[in-house]
């Protein structure tokens, strides 16, 4: 496996890193601060809100401590091109910093978000010039960073409903919405640890292409999120092509 030591890249994926957790941190902290502007107790209001907002608030705070005092060499590998971060750590803690973005609290600002995951996906693509350098195969770590990438985009944000069995669809909800950001925690990674050559895993699959399903099917008549729909149907396709193109080794 070849090492990266004093590459020009690692200052920019650190700074590509800061930067997801800045805009993404600020939004939050925004919508938070505008729901409790006139009592904290309307972070309260509904038993849905109680939830996206406490689990916000405790995702905010944990991403501070993991930054804090987890991801070692990250702070000086923003300046010190010579020093590779921790990227264990570093991308747990993106992944525990994405579970904010997931819930759908009063006043988000989904176009904010999106700078901020592209800030992410930008360092992801980075990375994957230096892993993918010298590698007897190059093409699969590409394919698997597309792979990564659509699969990130069909995990289901938590939406409050107003459909039968509300708190059944909530629960199912945020128990497919955590269980994807885990598994895009995991694949990404093994993607900034040198391991990103086949992502396409079948544990991830199974639950996106399940609970997105069940999600959709349970709110189909009162709201299609189309974004998710066709997100999942991408990361079926490119799962399924993938496989036959790994397994025929033509990438």
């Amino acid at each position: 496996m070849p090492t990266f030591q004093s590459s020009p890249l690692n200052p920019a994926i650190s700074w590509l890193f800061l930067g997801y957790f800045l805009v993404l941190f600020a939004e939050r902290v925004q919508s938070l601060a505008r729901i409790c502007r006139t009592s904290f107790a309307a972070l309260y209001r509904t038993g849905f809100d109680g939830f996206v907002d406490t689990l916000t608030v405790l995702s905010l705070v944990a991403t501070v401590l993991l930054l804090a005092f987890g991801c070692k060499g990250y702070w000086q590998s923003l300046v010190n091109p010579a020093v590779i971060p921790d990227y264990s750590m570093l991308t747990v803690t993106a992944g525990v910093m994405l579970v904010s973005g997931m819930m759908h609290t009063e006043y988000t600002v989904a176009p904010v978000q999106f700078v901020s995951y592209g800030m992410l996906i930008i360092a992801m693509v980075l990375r994957t010039v230096q892993t993918a350098a010298g590698a007897d195969h190059p093409g699969m770590f590409w394919y698997s960073l597309a792979f990564l990438t659509v699969f990130s985009m069909a995990i289901p944000v938590m939406y409050r409903a107003e459909i039968a069995h509300a708190t059944l669809f909530h629960v199912i909800e945020a128990i497919v919405a955590l269980a994807l950001v885990a598994c895009f925690t995991w694949m990404l990674r093994d993607l900034f640890l040198g391991q990103g050559h086949d992502l396409l895993r079948w544990v991830p699959m199974l639950i996106a292409a399940v609970g997105d399903a069940v999600i959709l099917a349970m709110r189909w008549k009162e709201n299609v999120n189309t974004f998710v729909l066709l997100f999942a149907i991408l990361s079926v396709v490119v799962f399924a092509v993938g496989k036959v193109l790994f397994a025929a080794q033509l990438l």
